[in-house]
């Protein structure tokens, strides 16, 4: 990995794919976008090298090496978010269509004697969760470290979960590279970045992964579960769509409201900052890690998770007005 790493990350300075400054980055020199591409090419090395070619694990490489071209695309030309939703769908009915997985139950989450199905509904449900999932990780990609921490821990704690099943050991490799790549990230004379072609990637991999283990013969977690796995990036993401919306702005349009620049706008370091998020995250993920394990009522822990979501957008708000960010 490290030689992977590093060698794209010479290709990149030479063809000009370098994250350059601007008035909503933190850092101060152009950095290689290489990251993400690094790290695809580890988890097919991996794949194969591992022997564990599932029809599930092939297509959800192969669909994720068009997410990774397309990234590497907006990398460098700045692409329309519709191209980047586009393929983000197209992607996810690839694995859909080809592996048969998808989401066909929330299990017992509004009343515990129901089953909630959602038959003709699992398709664009499914689709709509990943690509959710996938701009979760792109938005939170905003300090050193940070999406491939947001990435490691619930991916952990799906394969410890698991009991370490059949797709453990190729996991547990890209979970290495993503630490390996967190080193070069956060290194000063060999600084490389996710870059979107990494943030998407890493986002579209969590997403079908919570999928995978959510559903059917392959499910380790309740559905419900896996909200509580990615809790943090989900909020964030709601709570800033929701205050561009209120602004009268495009959702989907870049600024400096995310939960990690208000910890940096509060006078936190990267360094402190990247330990608070995971932090943050860890402290969703144990809750609900002792919810499942104590098998409280699936309709419960989603009640709880949607109080928290309240809870966690008025105190998120109240402090953006405590220090003038709103």
């Amino acid at each position: 990995m490290p030689f992977i790493i590093e060698f794209l990350r010479r290709i990149a300075l030479k063809t000009g794919l370098v994250d350059v400054p601007n008035s909503r980055k933190i850092h101060s020199k152009p950095i290689p976008l290489v990251g993400g591409l690094s790290l695809f090419c580890l988890s097919v090395l991996a794949l194969l090298l591992t022997k564990n070619v599932s029809f599930f694990s092939f297509y959800l490489i192969t669909a994720s090496g068009l997410i990774v071209v397309v990234g590497l695309l907006d990398d460098k030309f700045d692409l329309s978010a519709r191209w980047r939703f586009t393929v983000q769908i197209a992607a996810s009915l690839l694995v859909i269509y080809f592996a048969n997985i998808k989401l066909d139950t929330f299990g017992h989450l509004i009343l515990p004697n129901w089953d909630m199905q959602l038959a003709w509904l699992a398709i664009p449900v499914t689709v709509f969760g990943v690509v959710g999932i996938i701009n979760a990780i792109n938005m939170s990609d905003g300090v050193d470290g940070l999406a491939a921490m947001t990435f490691f821990s619930p991916v952990l704690v799906l394969v410890i979960l698991s009991g370490f099943d059949s797709m453990s050991l190729w996991l547990l490799t890209v979970l290495l590279g993503v630490l390996i790549f967190v080193a070069f990230n956060m290194s000063q004379s060999h600084k490389v970045f996710l870059g979107d072609n990494g943030s998407m990637f890493l986002g579209f991999l969590l997403g079908w992964l919570l999928v995978y283990y959510s559903q059917g013969e392959s499910a380790t977690i309740m559905p419900v579960t896996a909200l509580y796995l990615v809790a943090i990036p989900v909020y964030d993401t709601i709570f800033v769509m929701l205050r561009r919306i209120f602004a009268g702005l495009s959702p989907f349009r870049p600024d400096k409201t995310h939960l990690h620049h208000l910890f940096l706008a509060g006078g936190l370091s990267q360094s402190k900052t990247l330990l608070a998020m995971c932090a943050s995250q860890l402290v969703m993920i144990g809750l609900g890690v002792l919810m499942f394990n104590i098998g409280t009522k699936e309709h419960m822990q989603f009640y709880l998770f949607v109080i928290l979501s309240a809870i966690y957008y008025f105190s998120i708000k109240k402090m953006w007005l405590k220090i003038g960010g709103e």
